[in-house]
């Protein structure tokens, strides 16, 4: 059963209870729910859950940061966490410290904070400036916390008992991991509950974002040339796994921008070929795609464009050279604001991101401004947003109550199996 994030949580609850009236099952506690992971990372932590599939692997036995805590403004410059008994404040201070002290982008998320001081059971974080929306800012992967639903043990993953969101209803996952047309023969067979990161149809909130960080010595005729002889679309359609789409813009549809491109005129070709270098993940297999996609399409316009895959973590804080392109993959925030804030660190315009906030905080209508000023910021960065991506999950009919969270992924501990 392929289930839509548009749906309500009424509408599922409706067709779960009709489901069971006609098969005579119904939802009981407990339970262990079988699920195939399709090429998760081998291991996971908040600041490399790039894809949607590891995202949801991570938060089996991690909660996003904004969903565990109390979040409090006593005034616009203050904002106070209260830690649940199960969270030591510590593990918050340190989420919030890795994420300040990290070399990817996801440190413009802390630009406005200062270092966090603990008293009792509260976190109290300084604000250099108001910053409208920073409870959604924290709901980004990277800060997330070891207190998730599940526990590992071996194998499984076990429910965690002293959940302060409540005990999850299964009292296990079991996990398994292979390639796409694997684990779709493993559910034909019924040997797995649901199958996470197959493509499918579904309608979600794509947060995942593909994007290019162009070197100084490229420019304006360089995105133009992009911009001209890429389809976007047809990225999505053939090289990325649904469900995924086309970005235009620094916002994602799921964040209100537009969905569809302006059309450019395509440039002559240069009159002397230039040599560009491309670097790309060597393990995501879309950005492997996408770079020889580009490679084909840029070489009648003069572009010489060397392929140079490269491990992730030599990806990571790196700059782009004078004539070097680096295809990026992340998680953005669930927050306007917040993704701005993103692309400006990795745009190289750290400095710009006080001034931003301003113009935003100052606004009549925050959300507005910052739409305004993301339309902005799309000609003026050293950034080609290409594509958004999203998590497709199949169940079988004995899977209850499936939804999904702020970032469009699966919440597990809401699942239910009939009997």
């Amino acid at each position: 059963m392929k289930l839509s994030a548009g749906r309500g949580r009424q509408g599922l609850l409706l067709a779960c209870l009709a489901l069971s009236a006609f098969a005579g099952n119904r939802a009981r506690p407990g339970g262990t729910l079988q699920v195939a992971l399709v090429s998760p990372a081998a291991a996971v932590d908040p600041l490399t859950a790039d894809a949607p599939v590891d995202a949801l692997r991570l938060l089996l036995t991690h909660q996003l940061l904004c969903r565990v805590v109390d979040i409090s403004h006593p005034n616009a410059t203050t904002v106070r966490l209260t830690t649940p008994p199960s969270l030591d404040p510590k593990l918050v201070t340190e989420a919030l410290a890795r994420v300040s002290s990290t070399n990817t982008p996801f440190r413009a998320l802390l630009a406005t904070a200062n270092a966090p001081t603990v008293k009792d059971r509260v976190v109290e974080v300084q604000l250099k400036q108001g910053t409208p929306d920073f409870d959604r800012i924290l709901c980004h992967p990277a800060f997330a916390v070891p207190l998730g639903n599940f526990k590992a043990k071996g194998t499984r993953l076990e429910a965690f008992e002293d959940q302060p969101t409540g005990r999850p209803h299964l009292d296990a996952v079991v996990l398994q991991t292979s390639d796409a047309r694997t684990v779709e023969r493993w559910f034909a067979q019924r040997r797995v509950h649901l199958v996470a990161g197959a493509a499918t149809t579904e309608d979600v909130t794509q947060l995942f974002v593909t994007a290019i960080v162009a070197g100084p010595g490229l420019g304006p005729p360089l995105k133009t040339a992009i911009d001209s002889s890429v389809d976007r679309a047809d990225l999505a359609r053939f090289f990325v796994t649904a469900p995924s789409g086309p970005l235009h813009s620094l916002l994602p549809p799921s964040l209100g921008s537009i969905t569809t491109a302006t059309a450019a005129t395509k440039p002559a070709p240069l009159a002397v070929a230039r040599e560009v270098t491309l670097f790309f993940d060597e393990e995501a297999l879309h950005e492997r795609n996408i770079a020889q996609r580009l490679q084909v399409k840029l070489q009648p316009l003069g572009y010489r464009i060397a392929l140079k895959p490269l491990p992730r973590a030599q990806l990571r804080g790196r700059a782009a050279g004078e004539n070097e392109l680096i295809i990026q993959s992340f998680a953005l925030p669930p927050s306007t604001l917040g993704t701005l804030l993103v692309w400006l660190e990795l745009g190289g315009q750290r400095a710009r991101i006080p001034a931003v906030v301003q113009q935003v905080a100052a606004a009549a209508d925050p959300e507005a401004k910052a739409r305004e000023l993301a339309t902005q910021l799309t000609s003026e960065l050293s950034i080609i947003p290409l594509v958004t991506r999203g998590l497709g999950v199949t169940a079988t009919k004995d899977v209850q109550h499936l939804t999904r969270d702020v970032l469009g992924l699966p919440r597990l501990d809401d699942v239910s199996l009939v009997e």
